[in-house]
Parts: C-alpha cells; sequence; structure tokens
C-alpha cells in the first residue's frame, strides 16, 4: 500500500525524536588544555628534563664547582589527517526534511542552509570523538596508533611507567595489597615523573575489586579517622566520581565512555571502552598537556591555488557536477601531546 497522507484529515506531528549518544571529551579538556595551533604540518617542541642533584659544599679557597647542564631534546611530530565529509543530492531537498510541517512552504535553497548546518554538526561530532580516542590513548598506552585507508603508523611518546600485576598479587586475588599498590605507584611517578599524582581512573572491572576489597572497605568505612570516604556522584562530561582517599591522597573516578571499533568490519563496529577494564591510571589533576592542530591546506575554489589555514577545524562546502551534488566536508589536523612523558602512570590490575 502506498505512503499516502489524507489531506482532510487534521494531523500534527508531535516531536522529532533523535537517538545521538553524547559528546564526551572528558580526557581532551581536562588533561590537554594548552591548545596551540601551528601553521606548518609539523609540530617540535624542545624537551628539557631536570634532575634532583644537589649543589656542592666547597671550601672558601677552592672556589665554585660547576654544575652540569643536562640540555634539551627536540620531538618533532606530524599531526594526522582527519577529513569526514557527506554528500547532499538535489532530491534530499525537495523531501521535508525531519521536524518540518509537511505545509511549511521552505524551499529547497532553505532546507540547503538548515541541512548544511546538521551536516557541519555531525562532521564535528565525528572529529571530536576521534580527538578523545587520541587523548585516552597517548596516556592509556603511551601511543597514538594512526590506522586508515592509505595510513598504518604509531606516534609513540616514549612513555614508560607502566606496571603490570602478576599471578595472585592482582587485584581481586589473595595476595592483593591495592592501598600498598596505590601509594607505592605514586611515589613512583613522583621520583621519575616529578609530579604529584592527584587522581585515580578507573577501568570498570578495577574499580569493582578496589571497591568490593576487605582492606579498602574497612580503610572507608571508619568512623574515628578520617581515612577517606566512598561519595558518589555524576559529573559533567561522562566521568562519575566516587571519592577520596587520604593515603595516599587520591580523588577516585570512573569513566564509561566507549567507542566504535569499526576499521577490523565497518559493517558490525565492535563496542570498546575507552579506558581498558582491568587499568588504572594515577595523574595530576592539571598538567596542562599540549593539543597541537598542525596546519590545514586546500585549494581554494576562486582563485584556484593552493591556501594554507592555521586553524583547528576547517569546513569546506563544494560543488560537483553529474551527478549535481554538494560536498561538505571537514578538515582537522589534531595531536594530543603529553609533553610531560612519566608524570602519570598505566598499571593493569588485572
Amino acid at each position: 500500500m502506498a505512503n499516502e497522507i489524507n489531506i482532510y484529515t487534521p494531523r500534527y506531528l508531535a516531536e522529532v525524536v533523535r537517538q545521538a549518544p553524547p559528546v564526551h571529551t572528558f580526557f581532551r579538556d581536562k588533561f590537554f588544555t594548552n591548545v596551540k595551533t601551528f601553521s606548518t604540518e609539523r609540530v617540535d617542541i624542545d624537551l628539557v628534563k631536570g634532575d634532583r642533584r644537589m649543589a656542592a659544599f666547597v671550601h672558601p679557597r677552592i672556589g665554585g664547582k660547576a654544575l652540569k647542564s643536562e640540555g634539551y631534546q627536540t620531538e618533532s611530530y606530524k599531526p594526522p589527517l582527519i577529513n569526514p565529509y557527506d554528500i547532499t543530492t538535489a532530491d534530499q531537498l525537495m523531501t521535508r526534511l525531519p521536524g518540518e510541517d509537511i505545509y511549511s512552504g521552505m524551499t529547497p535553497a532553505q532546507r540547503a542552509a538548515q541541512k548544511l548546518v546538521e551536516e557541519y554538526n555531525r562532521l564535528n561530532d565525528a572529529t571530536t570523538r576521534r580527538e578523545e580516542w587520541m587523548a585516552v590513548q597517548a596516556i592509556v598506552t603511551g601511543e597514538i596508533p594512526v590506522v586508515g585507508e592509505g595510513v598504518n603508523e604509531t606516534i609513540d611518546f616514549g612513555f614508560s611507567n607502566k606496571v603490570e600485576l602478576t599471578d595472585d598479587s592482582r587485584w581481586g586475588q589473595a595476595n592483593a595489597a591495592i592501598l600498598d599498590n596505590l601509594e607505592d605507584w605514586t611515589d613512583q611517578v613522583l621520583i621519575s615523573g616529578f609530579a604529584n599524582v592527584d587522581m585515580a581512573i578507573m577501568g570498570k572491572d578495577a574499580l569493582k575489586a578496589f571497591l568490593a576489597d576487605e582492606n579498602v572497605y574497612k580503610m572507608l568505612d571508619n568512623r574515628r579517622i578520617n581515612i577517606g570516604e566512598i561519595n558518589p556522584r555524576d559529573l559533567p562530561n561522562g566521568v562519575k566520581y566516587y571519592g577520596h582517599l587520604n593515603r595516599p591522597s587520591l580523588d577516585i573516578y570512573g569513566y564509561g565512555e566507549v567507542y566504535y571499533d569499526d576499521w577490523t568490519d565497518p559493517e558490525n563496529p565492535e563496542t570498546k571502552p575507552l579506558i581498558p577494564t582491568n587499568a588504572v591510571i594515577l595523574t595530576p589533576s592539571n598538567p596542562q598537556y599540549m593539543l597541537a592542530y598542525g596546519a590545514c591546506t586546500y585549494i581554494e575554489d576562486a582563485s584556484q591555488q593552493w591556501v594554507t589555514a592555521q586553524t583547528a577545524r576547517l569546513l569546506r562546502s563544494f560543488v560537483e557536477h553529474h551527478p549535481d551534488r554538494r560536498m561538505v566536508e571537514l578538515q582537522s589536523h589534531p595531536l594530543p601531546i603529553p609533553d610531560k612523558v612519566d608524570s602519570w602512570l598505566v598499571a593493569t590490575v588485572l
């Protein structure tokens, strides 16, 4: 039966139901706050890492003793290209848009303007999700795999503060020592990364093992000494706060954001957690890592010349013929750079 509308029957469009997951960017916005755009395709950073040497005692008649300089190391990174696009054809503009009244009187040109905004938002959301995935990868693994059509490389930041518990020392096992682990790991970051960590971000299973541990429970349930507390509450950007430990001094968080891994099977993408379920991340709460954006280069339609734009997002719209269609594309070259390497720690606890 044809999809027909009886024009003599009153009709009312109640609402437009849009099912789209929110875009959570906790890692990007919390840790990579030093945002910079560059006019080049590569980003160079000079890394200066100090040490804990003390000044020497000397006899007044001998004079001073030279303190050797450690120098610096230059790291060069090339931000990868992210370039999603969408296509609008004439037939899409001849029918009403979602939420448009049947007799609205909107012209195809008006629909095209509204659709352009919706397309940009969709492309921007997808790019933002990729940036968050890159930020998490940089922290959890110390690497960002850049894998796609025609590209297969890994950006390695040289991160080495990784711990993996084995056998019955794993959380939830007989000889687990969760509080001792956390205290030792905070000391490890202080020694090797010169940073005081005050956040513990736990994967789903690691958090369950933490909250179920008898020693942790006794510490958090002690009414006479304020050793810690559990006070769960939801925070903006998809993160959940669970409580605070006073020894070591850590705020406990969970982050349940997931992503679609569609590289292996684009038709049936696998849903995966951004943070591995068995991982614990100890990090400073305000490290101010860099979020760098490389230059966006394109051919300008009017002059037919190459143009370079120093921007985080470049939105372009152009027309192709046979058949007529309008292309809307977004170009971005983002790269989260944790430029204070080893100032955090990642532990595999299960």
